[in-house]
């Protein structure tokens, strides 16, 4: 216990913030070059992985790069909660604010200068002061003009600017159905600022960037977020523990690993509250007890999932729980395995389970996307 006391005054290794920097950043050589590249030489990029891959973290990680070069600006916009072209106005717009603003207050001064002609609504943060603007037109029209602004706001601009648009699969959803042909026709002709189109909904995203009929068709250079290799994994943390005096195993990190299905998400999460529970060295009891732990924390929520979905529904996903991964899932061998009814119910079930992102289709098969539920579900009775 004293042991355990004296090292967790150090810095926990393993923080669930989206970016941490580069030392707490694993691998993806390969991925951040790529990226790098392409924005350097002015190539915009589709940038799709599984919710909670990574590839926030592997955006920021590449901006962190592009920051070192002082002729070099990155703007990172999440458009998940937007649901119109007003909303994604304030959201870039905001951004654009705070580009490097607490390092140079005359940048700070063009922009709001600059902004200050769209009459948006201007706000700081009580407690940050970080400025923010909202954007509200009168018009379709009026919003596309004032989008053309921003982009030619960027373009004017002495330096290069890299713009990340995450979950951009989201203008899809907007009222205004020609602003996707819109933002397309304005993008090509921008020559000092490069693009990373990110998203979770890998299907919507693959079909607007490779559906010869969408706006965005072959516009793009393409990177698919893949798991981190589990040796590789093992090494970082290892090396992370390491750092902050515990030991481990090397081939009990790779059994965790497995136990993780790889999930970078999950991974995190499962280090970092093992690292805070455990001592010098680390054995298969504080693994097994960091286990018990994150799914004695979230059954409550666990537990209410039938009341959430049809019968037919949690069967299905305690079925492929139990699989790990599943194939067919309408063949007859596995639905009367988990007496799941007939071939039509099951695929309306997985239609509304991927709908509801709780099973994902990859390689082949589908998968409970929640590692944790996975493994509730493995050992649950219910």
């Amino acid at each position: 216990m004293l042991e355990s006391t004296i090292v967790v005054m150090n810095k926990n290794p393993f923080p669930l913030a989206s970016y941490s920097g580069s030392e707490s950043f694993c691998g993806r050589i390969a991925e951040t070059k790529q990226l790098t590249d392409a924005l350097l030489n002015g190539r915009n990029t589709l940038l799709i992985s599984l919710r909670r891959m990574g590839k926030t973290s592997l955006i920021l990680h590449v901006f962190g790069h592009l920051h070192k070069q002082n002729s070099h600006k990155t703007v990172y916009v999440d458009i998940m909660n937007t649901h119109s072209v007003d909303d994604f106005l304030s959201k870039l717009g905001t951004a654009i604010l705070n580009i490097n603003t607490s390092k140079s207050k005359k940048m700070l001064s063009v922009v709001l200068n600059y902004l200050k002609s769209f009459n948006p609504v201007m706000t700081f943060d009580s407690i940050t002061g970080v400025p923010s603007v909202e954007f509200k037109s009168n018009s379709v029209l009026q919003s596309q003009q004032s989008f053309d602004s921003l982009l030619s706001f960027l373009e004017s601009q002495p330096f290069k600017v890299s713009l990340a648009i995450d979950e951009f699969q989201q203008i899809t959803h907007y009222s205004d159905k020609g602003f996707e042909a819109f933002l397309r026709s304005k993008i090509q002709h921008l020559k000092n600022v490069s693009f990373i189109f990110s998203g979770s909904q890998q299907q919507l995203l693959s079909e607007m960037f490779s559906s010869p009929s969408r706006p965005f068709y072959q516009s793009v250079d393409y990177l698919k977020l893949e798991r981190i290799p589990a040796s590789e994994y093992a090494r970082f943390i290892l090396e992370r523990l390491k750092s902050t005096g515990k030991d481990m195993d090397p081939s009990l990190a790779m059994e965790t690993l497995e136990w993780l299905d790889g999930y970078t998400f999950y991974v995190q999460n499962f280090y970092n509250k093992l690292w805070f529970l455990s001592g010098k060295l680390i054995g298969k009891h504080d693994v097994e007890e960091t286990k018990r732990q994150l799914l004695m924390e979230r059954e409550y929520i666990y537990t209410n999932l039938p009341n959430l979905l049809t019968p037919l529904q949690y069967k299905l996903i305690k079925g492929i729980a139990h699989e790990t991964k599943v194939e067919q899932p309408n063949s007859k061998q596995f639905i009367l395995k988990y007496q799941l009814g007939t071939a039509s119910t099951v695929n309306s079930a997985i239609k509304s389970l991927i709908e509801k992102e709780i099973i994902y289709y990859e390689h082949g098969g589908y998968k409970i996307y929640d590692v944790f539920l996975w493994q509730y579900l493995r050992t649950s009775v219910q």
